[in-house]
C-alpha cells in the first residue's frame, strides 16, 4: 500500500509511520523545511518537502498515493482570535482535500479531536459520535478551528470524497517530541503541578490510535466519525497513576475550574503585555479541559476492532522516552 502521512513528525504521526512500516506499507511524508524530524530518524520513508499552506507541495506529495492519513490538523501556537485560527485551519484543510481529490486517493483518514464530540443530552451517559459539537467558548481558537476542520472534511464526503474521521481521546506514549498530552506527564514528573483541575477524562495509548487509523482506512465507513478511546477515568486517578510511575508525589488538590480559567487569562494578559511573549499555558488550553468527558467507544470497537492496551504501559513508555531524549533526568 502506498501511503502519505501528514504530520509525521508529531507524536501520533510518528507512531502511525512505524505501524505502517511494520505491516510493509510504502510510506511517504510531507515535511516542512524547518521541521525537526528527530522522531523519524533511521526510518525507511520517502520525504517530500512542503507545507499544508502550499497547495502545490501537497499535490506533489499525493501523486500515486492510495491512502492519505492527515495527522497535521491546525493547532493554534498561542492565544489568537478564533476567526483567525479558523481561517488558517480552513486554508490548510481545503488544500489537503483538493490534493486528495486530484490524486483520486482511495481513502483519506482525518485525525480530528475529542472536543468536537458534544455532551450527551442524558448527563448520566458517556458521549458518543451522535453528540453534536456545542461550547460556551466561542472565542476559543482551538475549539472553533477544530470543529471547522472536521465539518469541512465531513461535508466533502457528501460530494464524493472517500474520507473517514477519527476522534482520538487523550493519548500518551513515546515520540512526543513537542509535548502535547505528555506535558501533563512532564509537569508531574518534574513536580511542577501541585494542583490540578478535576474532571472526567478518557485516555488511550497513542500506538492504539495509530492502529485505529489504519483500521479506519480499511474498514471505516465514508462520512462517519469514530471515537478512538480506552480508559474512562478522572484527572485525579490519572495524575496518581503518572505520579506513581514517575516516583513522585501526586498533585495535592483540585482547583475549581472558574478559578483556574481566570488565572490562565491573567497569565495570558501578563505574558502578552508585560513580557511581550506568548504564555506557556494559554487560557484556551484550560477551556479545552471543560470539554473532556467520558466516551462510549462501542461503535469504533465494533467496526474497527482497534487494540486497547493498558494505559499504564503507555505512561511508562512515555516516561522512558522522555528520559532517553533529555526531557527528564535519566
Amino acid at each position: 500500500m502506498r501511503t502519505l502521512v501528514l504530520g509525521a513528525t508529531g507524536q501520533l504521526g510518528s507512531n502511525l509511520v512505524r505501524a505502517l512500516l511494520a505491516r510493509g506499507d510504502q510510506v511517504r511524508t510531507l515535511v516542512r523545511p524547518s521541521s525537526a524530524a528527530r522522531t523519524l530518524e533511521g526510518l525507511g520513508i520517502e520525504r517530500v518537502v512542503g507545507d499544508l499552506t502550499d497547495g502545490g507541495s501537497l499535490v506533489r506529495a499525493c501523486e500515486g498515493i492510495q491512502i492519505l492519513y492527515h495527522c497535521a490538523g491546525y493547532y493554534p501556537p498561542h492565544t489568537i482570535p478564533a476567526d483567525e485560527a479558523t481561517a488558517r485551519a480552513l486554508v490548510e484543510t481545503r488544500n489537503v482535500l483538493d490534493a486528495a481529490r486530484r490524486a483520486s486517493v482511495e481513502r483519506l483518514v482525518f485525525a480530528s479531536t475529542l472536543t468536537t464530540i458534544g455532551s450527551p443530552s442524558d448527563a448520566t451517559k458517556p458521549a458518543d459520535e451522535t453528540c453534536p459539537f456545542r461550547t460556551r467558548y466561542l472565542k476559543n481558537p482551538y475549539l472553533m478551528a477544530k470543529v471547522a476542520m472536521e465539518d469541512t472534511v465531513l461535508a466533502a464526503t457528501k460530494s464524493g470524497l472517500p474520507a473517514v474521521v477519527v476522534n482520538p481521546t487523550a493519548f500518551f506514549g513515546p515520540y512526543d517530541s513537542k509535548p502535547t498530552s505528555g506535558t501533563q506527564i512532564l509537569m508531574i514528573a518534574k513536580r511542577l503541578m501541585p494542583v490540578y483541575v478535576q474532571g472526567p477524562v478518557n485516555v488511550i495509548d497513542v500506538r492504539d490510535v495509530a492502529v485505529g487509523m489504519i483500521r479506519a482506512a480499511e474498514r471505516g465507513r465514508i462520512g462517519e466519525r469514530y471515537i478512538l478511546g480506552n480508559w474512562n477515568t478522572t484527572q485525579k486517578e490519572l495524575n496518581e497513576l503518572i505520579a506513581r510511575l514517575a516516583g513522585v508525589m501526586a498533585p495535592l488538590a483540585p482547583v475549581p475550574f472558574p478559578l483556574a480559567r481566570l488565572g490562565a487569562k491573567v497569565q495570558d494578559w501578563a505574558f502578552r503585555t508585560v513580557l511581550r511573549k506568548p504564555s506557556p499555558v494559554p487560557a484556551f488550553f484550560l477551556e479545552m479541559l471543560k470539554h473532556m468527558q467520558h466516551y462510549d467507544c462501542a461503535k469504533a470497537i465494533r467496526e474497527l476492532d482497534y487494540p486497547r492496551s493498558p494505559v499504564e504501559q503507555a505512561v511508562r513508555d512515555a516516561l522512558d522516552w522522555f528520559r532517553a531524549n533529555g526531557y527528564l533526568p535519566a
